[in-house]
């Protein structure tokens, strides 16, 4: 996923902006893995048939086109190895999958959320996937087409559309980007909105308040305290340099939240937790709405400002905050403590919006004491979508999983966010194993625990398209033998677009 992909939304309308952001606003299987589709329900009810509106974007195209069924296949066929029957839970995996062909699209910050579940117990596979039911989905499923804009070109909608409470635009919040569980809630994320809850059937609950009175706004990465359980969530608006905490307790009640005023409002899609302190990396990355006013880019790239770092500490004391050469973080793989240091793997962007292939993976370390920072690499290679072993976040940790790509994808020029292997790298040691899939599209991988107490113990979850046959596979590697053959293939019973992250939910 490169820079250019997230950040060069160009030509925001100012009519547009003064209309506020983001508001916070069954198909069955006959047997054996084969799916029974009807006519396509538009309104209520399930969406049963393919999506016929094509694009010439090229992520809305290939395998990151979207898709329409939604369905459910049990008994899925394992075509290698063997599903282990200690498995029991769910791998999920949302990502933009715009139902409607859009009025315009900014990969990765427009679509409707599309999650893409794989149930496993006893050895078996079960699939299903569901549309995120949000309040914006639920206008443009009356109209029965697309009525917002996207970042790069917002669009009003036609007030007579709308019913009372609707999301007047012209932004929509999709939640699309990410799917996790905390205190027994599952929740479908966006960029720094309001989440909905889902059941683990993928049925929409509706908006998430944390045992508030109103929706509250979490942004797409929100990370867990090792001791107290706390999930701590960051939320962000473009109307003011204002960067809100929220911290939420094990039994998902929200306890407090607190604030970091920066210099402008400042787009922060990820951030570092460690057992005594919030880390927050502000690459120089601002919102501009007179630039947006003027036709150019609302996000601007603002090399002279540096990266500012801040470290927050937990327990309330003030914030100590560093300056560093420009660069930008889009995903971290984790952050420590160790002896006087923080430490945090991360992937670096060297600018906003510059060329493809300079995304390696860093290693960042903060001598507090004396307030220098020291910056290596560990993977010289273009990278994305870090992830670790989960029970080891805010910990000290030695292993990353990270995509990449090789010259065994036989696509031509293939769009940013294409990765066909993937890389176990020793964070201690510099070095690195692989699994190429060859001419296959994989995403991120998601970490499985097998029970036992090693860091690599369990396995990786992933999802695999093959673009010549057409067919997507969940695929189970091995996490301490990653350049192995893998512990089961399972052919799934529908394609599945390259999507953004997931998790494991494992049953309760």
């Amino acid at each position: 996923m490169t820079r250019r992909d997230f950040g060069l939304a160009a030509g925001a309308a100012a009519a547009a902006l003064s209309l506020g952001g983001p508001a916070s606003a069954e198909g069955q299987v006959a047997g054996g893995g084969q799916v029974a589709r009807g006519g396509q329900v538009i309104g209520e009810g399930l969406v049963t048939a393919d999506i016929t509106w094509t694009s010439d974007d090229p992520h809305l195209s290939g395998n990151f086109a979207s898709i329409g069924p939604e369905i459910e296949a049990r008994d899925l066929p394992v075509i290698f190895g063997r599903i282990p029957p200690e498995l029991s839970g769910a791998y999920m995996r949302n990502g933009p999958n715009p139902l409607f062909k859009p009025l315009s699209y900014f990969y990765p910050m427009d679509g409707d959320g599309m999650i893409h579940a794989v149930y496993l117990d006893n050895g078996k596979a079960r699939y299903r996937n569901r549309f995120v039911a949000t309040a914006s989905l639920a206008v443009e499923k009356r109209a029965n087409q697309a009525v917002y804009g996207s970042f790069a070109h917002p669009v009003p909608v036609d007030p007579t559309l709308l019913r009372p409470g609707d999301n007047p635009g012209p932004f929509k919040n999709g939640a699309f980007i990410n799917i996790l569980q905390h205190g027994g809630h599952l929740l479908a994320l966006n960029e720094a909105t309001t989440c909905y809850e889902m059941t683990m059937e993928l049925d929409t609950i509706g908006e998430w308040t944390a045992g508030t009175g109103a929706p509250i706004s979490l942004g797409a990465h929100n990370r867990k305290h090792p001791r107290t359980g706390s999930l701590f969530a960051l939320a962000y608006t473009w109307r003011n340099p204002v960067v809100q905490f929220h911290e939420i307790d094990a039994s998902a009640k929200l306890v407090r939240s607190f604030s970091l005023t920066m210099s402008e409002p400042t787009m922060i899609h990820d951030f570092i937790l460690t057992e005594r302190y919030i880390v927050l990396v502000a690459g120089p990355v601002v919102f501009d709405v007179q630039a947006a006013q003027s036709g150019q880019s609302m996000l601007q790239w603002r090399p002279s400002m540096g990266t500012r770092i801040a470290v927050v500490p937990l327990d309330g004391g003030d914030p100590v905050w560093l300056q560093a050469d420009p660069f930008f973080v889009f995903h971290f793989a984790n952050g420590f403590e160790r002896g006087g240091d923080i430490v945090i793997d991360y992937v670096r962007h060297h600018d906003f919006g510059g060329p493809a292939g300079t995304t390696p993976l860093h290693r960042l370390e903060i001598d507090l004491a004396s307030r220098r920072i020291r910056d290596t690499a560990l993977a010289a290679l273009t990278v994305e979508f870090p992830r670790i072993n989960e029970a080891r976040e805010a910990l000290r940790s030695r292993y990353v999983y990270v995509p990449t790509l090789s010259d065994s994808l036989r696509i031509p020029s293939p769009p940013s966010a294409t990765f066909n292997t993937l890389l176990k790298v020793d964070t201690e040691t510099g070095e690195s194993a692989r699994h190429d899939f060859g001419n296959h599209i994989v995403g991120e991988a998601v970490f499985v625990p097998r029970g036992g107490q090693g860091e690599d113990d369990g396995y990786l979850a992933i999802f695999s398209y093959d673009p010549v046959a057409q067919t997507s596979d969940f695929v189970l590697l091995d996490a301490a033998r990653v350049d192995s053959e893998p512990v089961a293939v399972v052919r799934l019973p529908q394609r599945v677009p390259q999507g953004l992250h997931g998790n494991w939910i494992p049953r309760s």
